[in-house]
């Protein structure tokens, strides 16, 4: 009935899980980035802790067996972190060890001087210094810590080996030491419930070794070595049960662990970055791979260095092509920017062209207007003045008839004179009308003209018959009939005055187009 419930509670556990994670681990990848590229931060405080117990080192009147515990203290801090550091200070602690005559302390030492040895890779010297230890001797605490080393020995030899029967010998040997640990432990430490949940493991009962860790991760310190290995063994479980979502979740959890704690001996962070390889995530599987490698240079991890340098090559390779790729698509897209650019450049300067048109054709629809205010404004007064000429000379004749002087009536209408005035009076206005709105006229006009032929003016004249013609022209009306009605001349006239004056003109064909453009606004 129990295991009926664990297993049960296990799946809805897990099924939950999924749906959890499939989201939490985008935000546990960014979490490890953000740790990855700050982890100078965490070596400090590390590095900080180490030299609080070298200061202590040097205090005065300090005991032997008080600086067998610190050189050796520093030998443990430095052991899954530089590990060349951590023979210097086990080797100092056992001087010290043998200056004392301590055995105790002298196993101490030789069973940490081994784990460091398997760490560096030298397994034979390992398991010679090991094998050297006589157990009947160890205290239970040392045993715990003999047999966690002699565990972790196999371990290394069985993963760096990878050929039958070795192997198959170098983790029964593992297992072996791994159950004679819990023999010692205490059953309600952490370290038990850590290496029974690796037992479960080991012998198949994944639902049990799951909850244990699960509890055994909300109980224990992020930064703690416990919590990494057993995010790590969780990793493991989720893997074999091809829950890829978890396994990827966990895993990073455990390599988060261990940049935060400055653990450089570690697995978590390489299986990590050869996970997100075969899922195609290149970018950080290659910049995963290669935090692996610098750790594995900075503890000399042997075994870690061999093992990623199987798997960079493959990484790096992935990396360059996906680089390779970006780059060409960054030249595609760079091409297709310059042809958008050249395209937006070619459109910004047509439509600044039909702005500038636009400019010009306001421009003259404006002087246009200002031309048709002037000339209505300036025949509004004519108009106005000839309906009173009008009324007078209604008058006139109204009072001439009424006197009976009929006769000097009639005189004075078969008289041309009066047309003859109004005529020179339309003139004049029209004249003074037009140079209102083109005072550079005449002198513009002239330039057109070759210059023996260019108008002279007489004294008090504004514009003469020819001038005149070309400044109906300049107003827009072109058509010789219209001009001629306009100035009551004949249509022969007109064109007599028009080729006339082109034949003066510098360039002849172009004269009226140039005309036009006299007073225009650009």
């Amino acid at each position: 009935m129990k295991k009926i419930f664990v297993s049960t509670f296990c799946i809805v556990i897990g099924l939950f899980s999924i749906y959890c994670f499939a989201k939490g681990n985008e935000s546990v990848l960014s979490q490890l980035d953000n740790a990855l590229q700050n982890q100078s931060v965490y070596m400090t405080q590390k590095e900080a802790a180490i030299d609080s117990l070298k200061s202590s080192l040097h205090a005065p009147n300090l005991d032997q067996s008080r600086r067998f515990q610190l050189n050796y203290n520093l030998g443990k801090s430095y052991e899954l972190f530089v590990t060349d550091s951590a023979m210097k200070y086990f080797d100092r602690s056992l001087l010290v060890a043998d200056s004392l005559r301590n055995d105790a302390f002298k196993n101490e030492v030789y069973i940490s001087k081994s784990m460091v040895l398997a760490v560096s890779g030298m397994y034979k010297e390992a398991l010679e210094l090991f094998d050297g230890i006589n157990r009947n001797t160890l205290s239970d605490n040392q045993l715990v810590d003999y047999y966690n080393c002699g565990r972790q020995i196999y371990s290394f030899l069985s993963t760096y080996t990878k050929a039958e029967p070795y192997v198959g010998e170098y983790e029964k040997k593992q297992y072996l030491y791994r159950d004679s640990i819990l023999m010692v432990l205490p059953p309600n430490s952490f370290e038990y419930k850590l290496y029974e949940a690796e037992q479960q493991y080991g012998t198949g009962q994944h639902a049990n070794a799951e909850l244990i860790l699960q509890t055994l991760l909300r109980q224990v310190a992020e930064t703690s070595n416990i919590y990494a290995r057993a995010a790590f063994t969780l990793a493991t479980i989720y893997k074999d049960e091809g829950n890829d979502e978890l396994y990827l979740y966990y895993l990073a959890l455990s390599a988060l662990s261990d940049v935060k704690a400055s653990v450089k001996e570690n697995a978590a962070l390489q299986n990590l970055a050869l996970y997100l390889y075969q899922k195609g995530d290149i970018a950080r599987a290659y910049q995963y791979i290669k935090y692996s490698l610098d750790d594995a240079v900075f503890c000399n991890a042997r075994l870690r260095a061999v093992e990623i340098s199987t798997v960079l090559p493959v990484i790096n390779a992935a990396y360059q092509m996906k680089a390779e790729e970006q780059r060409h698509q960054m030249l595609l897209f760079l091409i297709l920017v310059s042809f958008l650019s050249i395209f937006l450049i070619i459109a910004l300067f047509w439509i600044y062209k039909q702005m500038k048109k636009l400019t010009s054709t306001k421009n003259k629809l404006r002087q246009a207007n200002h031309i048709k205010e002037e000339y209505i404004g300036h025949f509004l007064n004519l108009c106005s003045l000839y309906i009173e000429k009008l009324d007078r000379f209604r008058s006139t004749v109204n009072r001439k008839i009424m006197a009976g002087q009929i006769e000097e009536l009639l005189k004075i209408t078969k008289s041309s004179q009066f047309a003859s005035m109004e005529q020179k009076e339309f003139y004049a206005s029209f004249d003074s009308a037009f140079l209102q709105i083109y005072p550079d006229f005449v002198s513009e006009l002239n330039k057109l003209l070759q210059p023996n032929e260019r108008f002279v003016l007489k004294s008090g004249e504004l514009l003469n018959t020819e001038l005149r013609i070309f400044a109906i022209i300049r107003l827009g009306i072109d058509d010789s009939s219209k001009i001629a009605n306009f100035l009551h001349y004949s249509i022969n006239t007109i064109y007599t005055y028009r080729n006339k004056v082109k034949s003066r003109a510098v360039d002849r064909e172009k004269f009226e187009e140039n005309l036009m453009k006299i007073g225009a606004v650009d």
